[in-house]
């Protein structure tokens, strides 16, 4: 650092022969370490944000037919994918499965009556490939959600 540089942001990572380092103005090195948590989290599934502190008493997930009472997913044109969503986010958060598979997704539909998708993988494939909602999981026809697509789900279903 140079004595004109006193006001320079530096952070400095290093883990298991990995070094890395940024250099620059706060907003600068704030938005590559925001880069790199994402990258962390979607190349390892790294958390992406500080834990909280576990609860003493942890409390019984809800079930998915209340859990999605609270979170009313649209009719008509793009339901289908809606309710994908909210299954494979359901799955993540109440029931802590970070892969999540065709038939927990059927599970939830089945729990909250609704009717089955006519092609589950077609829609899988757009969420994946055309609105970038979802990402492979650990092995093949396992599926998270993308950054975009935790982003979309907790932006569209605040609990009522």
């Amino acid at each position: 650092m140079t004595a004109e540089n006193t006001n320079e942001t530096v952070f400095k990572f290093t883990a298991e022969g990995v070094d890395l380092e940024f250099a620059g103005s706060e907003e600068f090195v704030e938005r590559q370490v925001q880069r790199f948590r994402q990258f962390l989290h979607t190349a390892v599934g790294a958390p992406t944000e500080v834990a909280a502190p576990v609860e003493e008493k942890p409390k019984a997930p809800e079930s998915f037919a209340d859990f999605v009472s609270h979170r009313p997913a649209r009719e008509g044109r793009g339901a289908i994918q809606d309710r994908i969503l909210l299954s494979i986010y359901y799955m993540n958060v109440a029931k802590k499965k970070r892969d999540v598979s065709g038939e927990d997704i059927l599970w939830c539909f089945q729990n909250a009556e609704w009717e089955r998708p006519k092609n589950l993988h077609n829609a899988l494939g757009i969420l994946k490939r055309k609105l970038g909602h979802l990402q492979e999981g650990s092995r093949r026809g396992l599926y998270q959600l993308s950054p975009k697509g935790l982003q979309y789900v907790e932006g569209r279903f605040q609990p009522a």
